[in-house]
């Protein structure tokens, strides 16, 4: 299949019969049911600290907003819409004062390209990669949105998914790599429906922090580094999950990760009965481990609650069972005993043990 160019978006915006009324909503929802089909988008602003949503097109939120010097905007990536792979990158300086934002994206980079290239044949001149910087002496932060020259995410479920792929792909072939996951610098939790992701020349309200690149700072440099495009095209990159399953979104309670295997629901609620609810799922898919934070701070080991750090669960398909574990540094390498999955857990894990593990595979748009 031939590779066809998706049309600039700054070309919509000749003079043509585009009619639009640019409108305010304090409710995501409500800004959701006002959209026509005048290209129109939603963002969220901050003028005076107030978060409010303004539905209008691109070329209005620039005139009223962006040009006139009021730059604490964010995009609303759509759920279930196409866009552009989207990455973001953060390093508190403070607790690594050694690291560079700048090398983890060099080391990220490799690994994406890496991806794209071998997994999903497509070459790396046909990768644009929009990088922006936004750095302070406590925290160094990029964002990089990657354009695939005649292709675009179908949506940005399956943007996670691929990062999710990409995260496997590093566990695979180089362990110690893995830090940039382990660490959180590579925000794995923006892949949510209806995202909020701060667009090129805005800061978060209160903050000198502005998102820049080396370009300048015009309506055609900020349209055409959004994630999402008004004029998307048809030749979608769709990524399966690591089972092979349609892309999962994060919840909206912030807690678990977008895939998880089918044997993992039985698992929570075995640790949610013998211990406590699990609120997050961190996912280590080529050793088949699973740390799942638990909402107490009741430690074992203490013997009392710890006043910051909770507990978590170190999950292990393959011995069947898991362990609970304290953040805590005092309680640092120190585990409880072993609990084994109850039968009906075992054989769902045993089950997905057989499976095939899937890595992201391309399907060429309709």
């Amino acid at each position: 299949m031939a590779l066809l160019d998706l049309p600039l978006e700054t070309d919509l915006y000749k003079p043509t019969s585009i009619v639009s009324k640019m409108t305010t909503f304090y409710r995501q929802q409500e800004a959701f049911e006002s959209l026509t089909e005048n290209q129109q988008v939603v963002f969220q602003n901050q003028s005076h600290g107030q978060r409010y949503y303004v539905v209008c097109t691109n070329r209005e939120y620039w005139d009223k907003y962006l040009n006139q010097g009021d730059r604490y905007g964010y995009e609303v990536i759509r759920r279930d819409l196409p866009c552009h792979l989207y990455i973001d990158l953060d390093i508190n300086k403070e607790a690594f004062p050694n690291i560079k934002v700048c090398d983890v994206w060099s080391k990220l980079e490799s690994y994406v390209d890496m991806v794209f290239r071998e997994l999903f044949s497509i070459p790396i001149h046909d990768l644009e990669k929009k990088i922006h910087y936004s750095s302070c002496p406590k925290k160094g932060s990029m964002h990089i949105i990657y354009n695939v020259k005649g292709k675009i995410f179908r949506s940005n479920a399956h943007c996670g998914a691929f990062m999710r792929g990409v995260r496997f792909y590093v566990e695979s072939m180089k362990e110690e790599d893995m830090v940039m996951f382990d660490e959180k610098w590579v925000d794995m939790g923006i892949y949510t429906p209806n995202r909020l992701f701060r667009m090129l020349g805005c800061s978060k309200y209160g903050q000198d922090r502005f998102l820049e690149n080396n370009n300048a700072y015009t309506y055609e440099e900020w349209v055409s580094n959004k994630v999402q495009p008004v004029h998307r095209g048809s030749n979608f990159i769709d990524v399966r999950e690591l089972d092979g399953s349609e892309p999962k979104y994060r919840s909206y309670g912030g807690g678990i990760t977008g895939w998880q295997p089918d044997c993992m629901k039985d698992i929570l609620e075995q640790i949610e009965e013998e211990h406590a609810k699990v609120t997050r799922v961190h996912a280590f898919p080529l050793k088949s481990v699973f740390a799942c934070n638990l909402n107490t701070k009741l430690c074992p080991f203490k013997g009392e609650p710890h006043s910051k750090n909770g507990l978590y669960a170190n999950i292990k398909l393959n011995d069947y069972g898991y362990t609970v574990r304290c953040h805590s540094d005092k309680c640092r390498n120190r585990e409880t005993m072993f609990y084994p999955f109850n039968d009906s857990v075992k054989q769902s894990v045993k089950m997905f043990l057989e499976q095939d593990v899937c890595l992201p595979a391309i399907v060429h748009g309709n």
